[in-house]
């Protein structure tokens, strides 16, 4: 018996397996508990031989510090206090880097078709964070590489993101990718453009997703900007993505935004940003760029790594 998680900043997705069985599922809103430890004690009820959480954040020491939530995760204290047996933490991107062979043609859209050739591939994921990781192609197998990139610096690449990082740089200091590539960031940009125009903004809570939807609707033309917007940022990003692990083997966009504004995505302006680097334009435009709509694709990675360990 296998306890599989995925443990992001808004959902906490558990599940146990009996080899590629579910036998219990379930998720939970982060934001309505204190810890991970609140959420074990309302799911745990059985004894499992081992335990691949998937966790977005850094792992150190069998610990991990949640990045967007206030929760450390310890894998021996957990081990302790519940009959789970043998707990590895892993970062998230590291799972869904093994969780990619397990996707169905259904499971993803294509922005790109690019040149397919046997190379290294990357995962970039938006949602409440922004989380990247690379897969090295050693000439038999993908081996999956975890990394932080997220919260690198964001550059700015026109005078309009420009103004934009200054805006981010007063309320946060120092400004990273995630703080405009994220659901975070699609409400830091919908207010910069509101402050910018003097536009009345909207009210309410949930704005990325009052922007998503009225901008996919074409009832607010200052969320259809800011949409068309973080297409853009997206892009740029997607694309330093693809240059920093030389992924030509392809590029998969994961998280939860892009299924969300897959119509946008498909538009134009991302490919644009994506392949915008100058002399490396024509490597960029033959690396195939997808989007993964299977939302449970770190899962699959956690599951197949409990089955390797």
């Amino acid at each position: 018996m296998y306890l599989i998680g995925d443990i992001g900043g808004t959902k906490v997705h558990l599940a146990y397996y009996d080899n590629d069985h579910v036998v219990k599922e379930e998720k939970f809103p982060s934001r309505h508990y204190k810890s991970f430890d609140e959420i074990l004690k309302k799911f745990v009820d059985r004894p499992a031989d081992k335990s691949c959480l998937a966790l977005a954040g850094p792992i150190r020491n069998r610990k991990c510090q949640m990045t967007n939530l206030h929760w450390e995760i310890d894998a021996d204290q957990i081990e302790k206090e519940y009959p789970v047996s043998k707990v590895h933490l892993i970062n998230d991107l590291f799972a869904a880097g093994y969780g990619l062979k397990h996707l169905k043609p259904v499971d993803i859209v294509t922005l790109n078709e690019g040149v397919k050739v046997s190379g290294n591939q990357a995962i970039i994921a938006a949602g409440t964070g922004l989380g990247m990781g690379g897969l090295f192609w050693d000439g038999k197998n993908h081996r999956p590489l975890a990394s932080e990139g997220g919260h690198a610096d964001f550059a700015p690449r026109s005078p309009i993101e420009k103004e934009l990082w200054d805006y981010l740089h007063k309320k946060y200091g120092h400004v990273s990718l995630e703080r405009v590539v994220s659901g975070p960031g699609i409400e830091h940009l919908y207010w910069f453009l509101v402050e910018r125009g003097k536009h009345e903004g909207l009210i309410g809570d949930d704005i990325p997703k009052q922007v998503i939807e009225q901008g996919l609707s074409g009832r607010s033309k200052i969320c259809q900007e800011a949409l068309q917007g973080f297409a853009s940022l997206y892009g740029a990003a997607a694309g330093n993505t693809a240059l920093q692990f030389l992924s030509t083997g392809g590029i998969y966009l994961a998280g939860g935004i892009a299924p969300k504004i897959l119509s946008i995505l498909k538009q134009g302006e991302f490919m644009k940003a994506f392949t915008d680097k100058g002399r490396f334009q024509e490597l960029l435009e033959k690396i195939p760029v997808h989007v993964v709509l299977n939302e449970i694709l770190p899962l699959l990675g956690a599951l197949e790594l409990c089955k390797a360990v």
